[in-house]
C-alpha cells in the first residue's frame, strides 16, 4: 500500500480470516497510522448498497452527499478528489456488498482497495472484467493459537481485572475454549468477571467461566448466522436437519424450499 503515499495507486488488498483473527483492526491500525486524510473505512454490512456506501466515503472526505442524488454524480465527486490525492477505500464484510460493480468502478477511477471477508469463495463468483479489474493481492488471517490468544487476553487482562481476580490456568482454559476468535475469548473473561462481581467474588471461578464461555460462543454462532443470506441458511438448515447429504440430494430439497432458487453456479458458493 505504500505508493499510496507517493501520491500512486495502491495495490488492491483482500483479507480473509475466520472472525477474530484481527482483520478489521489491522486495516483500522494501518490506515489510521499511515493513510489519514487518505483512507475512508466503510462497513458493508450496514451499508449494502453503492449509493450507501459512496455516501459513506463521501461524508469521510467531508464532500456533501445527498439522498437523492445518482450514483452516477457520486462517482464523479470521488474521481475528481482522486484526481487530487491517492485515496484507499476498506470495505470491511465485503461479502455483504449488493452492488459488486461498485468494486470495479472504485478500481477504474484510480482508489486503492483493501476488502475483508470471513469466506474465501467472496470474489470468486464475481465476473472477470471486475477479478482482472482489482488484481487483488491475498493475505490470510489464520485463528490464532492458543498461545496468541493467551497473549491477547493477558493483556487486557493485566489493564481491567485486579490483580490475582483470574487463576492463570482460567485465563489459558479461556483461550482454548475460544477455539482461535480473540473476540470470544474476551468476551468470556468480561462476562465471567461481571459473573464474579455480581456474586460478590474476589475471584473468577471455573464455573464462571465455563458459563462466560458458553454464553460467548452461543453469540459468535448468532452472529455467523447473521451473516448468512436466504439462500445459504436453507442450505444449513436442510444439513442442520438431516446430517449429511450428497450434494445433488441437496440441491434438490434446496430447490423445493425456495421459490426462486439460485443458478447452479452460484448455488455451488453458498
Amino acid at each position: 500500500m505504500e505508493p499510496a503515499l507517493q501520491n500512486r495507486k495502491a495495490t488492491n488488498v483482500f483479507l480473509v480470516g475466520p472472525t477474530g483473527t484481527g482483520k478489521t483492526s489491522t486495516a483500522k491500525q494501518v490506515l489510521e497510522a499511515h493513510f489519514d486524510g487518505r483512507a475512508a473505512c466503510v462497513n458493508c454490512w450496514k451499508y449494502r448498497t453503492a449509493h450507501e456506501v459512496l455516501s459513506e466515503i463521501l461524508l469521510t472526505f467531508r464532500i456533501p452527499a445527498y439522498a437523492r442524488e445518482s450514483v452516477g454524480e457520486q462517482v464523479r465527486k470521488l474521481e475528481k478528489l482522486a484526481k487530487s490525492k491517492s485515496l484507499v477505500v476498506y470495505l470491511d464484510e465485503v461479502d455483504r456488498l449488493v452492488d459488486r460493480d461498485l468494486l470495479y468502478v472504485l478500481s477504474r477511477v484510480g482508489i486503492g482497495l483493501v476488502l475483508s471477508s470471513t469466506h474465501y469463495h467472496t470474489l470468486s463468483s464475481l465476473p472477470s472484467r471486475i477479478t482482472s479489474s482489482l488484481g487483488l493481492s491475498e493475505i490470510q488471517f489464520p485463528k490464532y493459537t492458543v498461545e496468541e490468544t493467551i497473549a491477547i487476553v493477558r493483556d487486557r487482562v493485566e489493564q481491567s481485572v485486579r490483580p490475582g481476580a483470574l487463576r492463570t490456568s482460567l485465563l489459558k482454559l479461556s483461550a482454548v475454549l475460544a477455539d482461535g476468535d480473540a473476540r470470544v475469548a474476551l468476551e468470556t473473561i468480561r462476562r465471567a468477571a461481571l459473573m464474579a462481581e455480581h456474586n460478590n467474588s474476589k475471584r473468577i471461578g471455573l464455573a464462571d467461566v465455563k458459563k462466560a464461555a458458553k454464553e460467548a460462543n452461543t453469540l459468535r454462532l448468532e452472529y455467523l448466522f447473521s451473516k448468512l443470506n436466504k439462500h445459504q441458511r436453507i442450505v444449513y438448515d436442510a444439513l442442520a436437519k438431516r446430517g449429511r447429504l450428497d450434494s445433488g440430494r441437496l440441491y434438490r430439497i434446496y430447490r423445493r424450499s425456495v421459490a426462486k432458487p439460485v443458478v447452479d453456479r452460484a448455488y455451488s458458493h453458498t
